[in-house]
């Protein structure tokens, strides 16, 4: 046992009672003022919106000539589904994808079984996949049907 403490296993000052209370009083008017505050603001708000946005439609849809782009879509679902099955269909179909220089589009289940069946190409030795890809034409990432909807 400690000398300078004597026998005493404990605090011998209690918690500040007064000084808790006064801090929790002090929050509750805190919380009244703000409360005030924040009501006077709604009426105000309430009582000068309709002036201000008076006649204006609140369909964000209805001005979507005057909102710059990017649009809010309105119908989420319904676009990625078109996306969707453009994607789905340019994946299953033959077509153009550049006609001047001869490049072509074939459904994927097809060129899956060309590869199986021809092996993947050679790229050749002593080439770096940066170089490779600066040979190639420029490629577009989507699609040429997807890229003229807009």
């Amino acid at each position: 046992m400690n000398a300078s403490t004597g026998s005493h296993d404990h605090e011998r000052k209690d918690v500040d009672v007064p000084a808790l209370f006064s801090i929790a009083f002090l929050l509750l008017l805190l919380c009244i003022a703000i409360f005030i505050v924040v009501t006077l603001m709604m009426r105000y708000f309430n009582a000068h919106e309709p002036a201000v946005t008076a006649g204006q439609a609140n369909i964000p849809a209805a001005r979507a000539e005057e909102f710059p782009q990017p649009r809010l879509e309105v119908k989420p679902g319904a676009i990625l589904a078109e996306l969707r099955a453009a994607e789905d269909a340019d994946l299953n179909s033959y077509g153009w994808v550049d006609r001047n220089a001869g490049t072509v589009r074939i459904p994927i289940d097809r060129a899956i079984q060309l590869i199986l069946d021809r092996g993947l190409p050679d790229v050749g030795a002593r080439k770096t996949p940066l170089s490779l890809m600066q040979a190639r034409p420029a490629e577009t990432a989507s699609p040429p049907r997807l890229m003229q909807r807009q």
